[in-house]
């Protein structure tokens, strides 16, 4: 899944909420709506989305420019899934703060998530031109998974490779080699990849029965054994272990 920053709220966001609802107390506005839109990121972090929204709209009181409160508005909208308002706030934290990373990241994932992929991998390709920016694998992963939901495998991979270059014990990216070097028929890689996956993940119903079908293929029958044994006890109820049993009646 493609994944949203959260944020670390500091003790005194806690402390100023207190009178933070009040713009006229004589405060610095701009700090205000800092501090509001913190505790709004914070709230909404914790699914608590009514406290988060009047949070965030007591921050655009203090300051309508401000790029933290509307690009977590943004979030928020998008999580309440009204994409209207969610693309109205993103766009607006975009032209206030072009240079930040994590603006034009999550601006992206929205976009792609409305099959606008073009646009959406531009604004995730803009998070990019900052080389020391922290979160530069997750960006990576990101344009992945909006390039293969546009089907465009090629360009999926090489985003996927990009994430591992910045880090290769992602999960995600991993498990997603491991699917299209699959589909690709190259089985080695593919359990290769599913493989590292293992090692640094969870099993999943999805790379249980992707580890069953490589090794009906490549024949580790000790492999195939233990990935179909894990996947019907770990996950008795899945999809993939009814698929895994529907395959064995034929």
């Amino acid at each position: 899944m493609m994944r949203i920053r959260t944020v670390i709220v500091a003790l005194m966001v806690v402390v100023f909420a207190g009178c933070a609802s009040q713009p006229e107390n004589g405060v610095d506005p701009q700090k205000a709506a800092e501090l509001n839109a913190e505790l709004g990121a914070h709230y909404m972090a914790q699914g608590r989305y009514a406290l988060a929204m009047d949070k965030l709209q007591t921050a655009l009181k203090y300051n309508s420019d401000s790029p933290a409160a509307n690009h977590y508005l943004g979030e928020l909208y998008r999580r309440l899934k009204q994409p209207k308002d969610a693309d109205h706030y993103f766009r607006k934290a975009v032209d206030l703060a072009p240079d930040d990373s994590s603006v034009q990241n999550n601006y992206g994932v929205f976009l792609c998530q409305q099959k606008r992929y073009d646009d959406g991998a531009t604004h995730m390709l803009k998070a990019l031109d900052n080389p020391v920016y922290s979160d530069r694998g997750q960006v990576y992963d990101n344009l992945g998974h909006c390039m293969r939901d546009k089907g465009d495998l090629t360009a999926a991979e090489k985003y996927y490779r990009g994430a591992l270059q910045v880090d290769p014990t992602m999960p995600g990216p991993l498990l997603e080699m491991a699917h299209l070097s699959y589909d690709k028929k190259n089985y080695i890689s593919a359990r290769a990849f599913l493989q590292r996956y293992r090692a640094v993940a969870p099993d999943t119903p999805a790379s249980l029965w992707l580890g069953i079908r490589i090794e009906r293929i490549l024949g580790d029958q000790n492999a195939l054994a233990s990935y179909e044994l894990s996947l019907k006890n770990q996950f008795p109820n899945s999809e993939q272990t009814q698929l895994y049993l529907n395959s064995i009646k034929q």
